[in-house]
């Protein structure tokens, strides 16, 4: 079980670094979540998870407000220093657990969450939550990284989430979300399965990853089976140049 005051810590002290991440802050996966989003003028959303605002800032210009939450104070700091930046005034950041989101039932037209949830450990309190907060009718968009079927590879995966950021919890493989969201009491109508390549080096330093291990974490990739490799690394001479994960991203409805 991961802890939250260290998750909070840890993500305070990268907030620049995710900040500037095009993988965060860009992309086609972005893309396609503001377009199962599908906000409208009228709409309040909420972001959970929201890091330094990415996902909160692109659903803003089509929205009435948007709230994001994070339990990151550095986090808050660093996306309301971007929302004076860009002159987005209808956004607002505060505090807020993903198991515990500050607001009443039937608040929002839309809960967004982005490449956040494999750090959660209590993944249906989350979406009893999201459900919770939401409007009946109302939307849920999830991104988030989707385990590999495949048990050496979802072991291997794991492994490597945790040692460059042991707040990682585990990431859930396409059935599990499934079962889970509809359990929570919401209705699954879109999705995609988005293949994402990282920088490797890149990817690394994001969590402050010390060069010790940057180098046990290549060695054991290096010496990994060629198919292991294959599917989740590129590879040039004694380097790591990729890594590649693939992310689930769905829109469900809270049933009416």
């Amino acid at each position: 079980m991961t802890d939250k005051a260290d998750t909070a810590a840890r993500f305070s002290k990268q907030a620049d670094a995710y900040a500037n991440s095009p993988g965060h802050a860009f992309g086609n996966d972005l893309d396609i979540v503001a377009a199962y989003a599908e906000p409208g003028l009228y709409h309040l959303c909420l972001d959970v998870a929201t890091g330094p605002g990415h996902t909160a800032f692109r659903l803003a210009a089509k929205a009435s407000l948007v709230v994001g939450i994070d339990i990151a104070e550095g986090m808050l700091a660093r996306a309301r220093k971007l929302a004076i930046e860009r002159q987005v005034e209808n956004v607002i950041f505060k505090y807020g657990d993903a198991t515990d989101i500050p607001f009443g039932p039937d608040t929002f037209d839309l809960v967004t969450c982005r490449i956040a949830p494999h750090h959660f450990d209590d993944i249906p309190g989350f979406l009893r939550e999201v459900e919770r907060v939401l409007r009946p009718g109302g939307r849920f968009v999830l991104e988030d990284s989707m385990a590999p079927d495949e048990p050496e590879i979802c072991a291997f995966l794991h492994w490597l989430e945790v040692t460059r950021d042991p707040s990682h919890a585990r990431s859930l493989t396409r059935d599990e979300w499934r079962r889970s969201i509809e359990a929570a009491g919401l209705t699954i109508n879109r999705e995609t399965i988005y293949n994402k390549e990282h920088d490797f080096a890149d990817w690394l330093a994001r969590m402050d990853v010390s060069k010790q291990v940057v180098s046990e974490i290549t060695q054991r990739i290096l010496t990994a089976p060629a198919e292991l490799r294959s599917a989740l690394f590129a590879v040039a001479g004694d380097s790591v140049t990729l890594l590649r994960d693939r992310k689930l991203i769905l829109r469900a409805d809270k049933r009416l």
